[in-house]
C-alpha cells in the first residue's frame, strides 16, 4: 500500500498535469475560433466576388481592358525612365559615380 503522502504527491502532479492539459485546450480553442473566424471572412469575400463577376456588364469588361492597357503601357514607360536614368549615371568598377569622384 501506498503512503499518504505518495497519494499526496501523486495527486499533486495529477493536479498539475491537469491544469497544463486545461490550458493547453484553451489555446487550442482560441485557436480555432481564430481560424474559423478567418474563413467565415474568407467564405463572405469570395461570395461578394462571385456576386460582382456574375453581374459584370460588357461595359465593365471593356472599361478593364482599356485600363489594363493603359496600366501596361505606363509601366513600360516608367521602365524606360528607369533606363535612361541609369545610362545618364555612369559608374566605375567599385560603383562609384564618376562625377562624385571627379568633383572631391
Amino acid at each position: 500500500m501506498s503512503t499518504i503522502k505518495e497519494v499526496e504527491t501523486l495527486l499533486r502532479k495529477a493536479k498539475k498535469e491537469n491544469r497544463e492539459l486545461k490550458k493547453d485546450n484553451e489555446e487550442k480553442d482560441l485557436h480555432i475560433k481564430f481560424l474559423n473566424e478567418r474563413l467565415d471572412n474568407w467564405a463572405e469575400k469570395n461570395a461578394i466576388l462571385r456576386e460582382e463577376k456574375r453581374n459584370i456588364t460588357v461595359d465593365d469588361v471593356l472599361a478593364f481592358q482599356k485600363a489594363k492597357v493603359d496600366h501596361a503601357s505606363s509601366q513600360d514607360q516608367s521602365f524606360v525612365d528607369q533606363l535612361e536614368k541609369q545610362e545618364q549615371v555612369k559608374l566605375d568598377s567599385q560603383g562609384i559615380a564618376n562625377e562624385q569622384r571627379s568633383e572631391a
